[in-house]
């Protein structure tokens, strides 16, 4: 029967309502209650995230935008200032590392914590709410569950500024009705796959036998047909390792020769390795990616000995690109690191029934 929770654990999803967006409101009071769109002025750049007064006009994240532009007319658009969201990110990480030696953070505004230390959690969440919005001055939905797969889910279910609780035995009615694409790991293609056998629901997903999940998914369709049933037996990861750090930008007009795309390239690579230095990590291989006008996109990279110049490296990628047909945006990236022992850096983009929370008694 599935359903069956193998032992009690008690997790916490922390999401910081449309961040980005949030941030500019608070320090802008006159944008508050506005449809504010952060990802530039231009119709270049693609949306980083809005706030819920644009997304009520079809906005949405990692939309171009002047896509946005048409749907939102009145929509007001600002420039991303990734450095003040990190300051505000690193206000909430304060607050919330209190509660618990267990957490994971997850990109700028996101977080697991592991709560079950507690005996009653519930109390746990809303003092985190409070206080993130009186001292930091934003709000977020927080979901709490037995797995970190359903308090993600839960603090999904009742945005903005939402406290969901999903109980175990609650577990698969709430599931029952979500979209396939609720659960973690099923993006857009994995959705097209399921659509094409008519599989939109979690309800409908359970249709399928363990082994068409794997034959579908391979590894991963294990996780899938768990999560599907309410059973995650992930912990929390501390200090995720970071893959690659990088920094793209969405160019005014499009630019035809390698001596004008190098300065916005170094400029990057200077970005770049900040973000190197405040994680503590060193960069073996540089990846230079170039998108054309025609939306095409291309990347070469180039594998180098540590301390080596990266100017030089960069130089060398720029030159190995032809530009005759003219590209549109430049992004810098690094990977393959010496040092192990860093946290996470994840950016983002400048590249889901109701419950109602049953009051203040324990998870159980």
């Amino acid at each position: 029967m599935f359903g069956g929770v193998p032992r009690m654990k008690k997790f916490l999803h922390l999401d910081l309502d449309a961040f980005f967006a949030s941030v500019e409101q608070l320090d802008r009071p006159e944008l508050r209650g506005k449809p504010v769109i952060v990802g530039g002025s231009d119709n270049r750049g693609v949306v980083s995230t809005c706030s819920y007064e644009a997304r009520a006009f079809g906005v949405r994240s990692a939309m171009p935008i002047a896509l946005a532009r048409k749907k939102c007319p009145q929509g007001i658009f600002v420039p991303v200032r990734y450095s003040r969201y990190q300051e505000k990110s690193a206000e909430v990480r304060a607050i919330y590392k209190a509660y618990s030696p267990l957490y994971e953070t997850m990109g700028l505004d996101e977080a697991y914590l592991d709560v079950s230390h507690y005996d009653d959690a519930v109390p746990v969440g809303k003092e985190l709410k409070r206080r993130i919005r009186q001292e930091v001055g934003l709000t977020c939905s927080i979901g709490l569950s037995y797995n970190k797969s359903l308090a993600k889910i839960a603090s999904d279910l009742k945005k903005p500024d939402g406290f969901v609780i999903i109980r175990p035995h609650e577990a698969l009615d709430v599931l029952r009705p979500l979209p396939i694409g609720a659960i973690h790991g099923i993006g857009k293609k994995s959705q097209e796959l399921l659509e094409k056998r008519a599989i939109y629901t979690v309800e409908d997903f359970w249709q399928l036998s363990l082994d068409e999940v794997v034959q579908m998914f391979g590894k991963l369709g294990y996780s899938l047909y768990n999560r599907t049933r309410g059973i995650d037996e992930r912990e929390i990861v501390m200090d995720r390792p970071v893959k690659s750090i990088s920094r793209e930008t969405t160019l005014p007009f499009d630019v035809y020769q390698s001596d004008a795309v190098l300065p916005i390239a170094r400029e990057l690579m200077n970005e770049v390795i900040t973000d190197m230095k405040e994680e503590q990590v060193i960069a073996q291989t540089m990846t230079l990616k170039i998108k054309y006008a025609d939306f095409t996109q291309r990347s070469k990279q180039q594998r180098v000995a540590p301390g080596a110049d990266w100017s030089t490296v960069l130089e060398e990628l720029v030159d190995a690109f032809d530009y005759s047909s003219g590209i549109r945006l430049v992004g810098v990236g690094v990977s393959n690191f010496l040092d192990k022992n860093h946290g996470p850096h994840y950016e983002q983009l400048t590249i889901f029934p109701l419950l109602r929370d049953k009051g203040s008694t324990a998870l159980e």
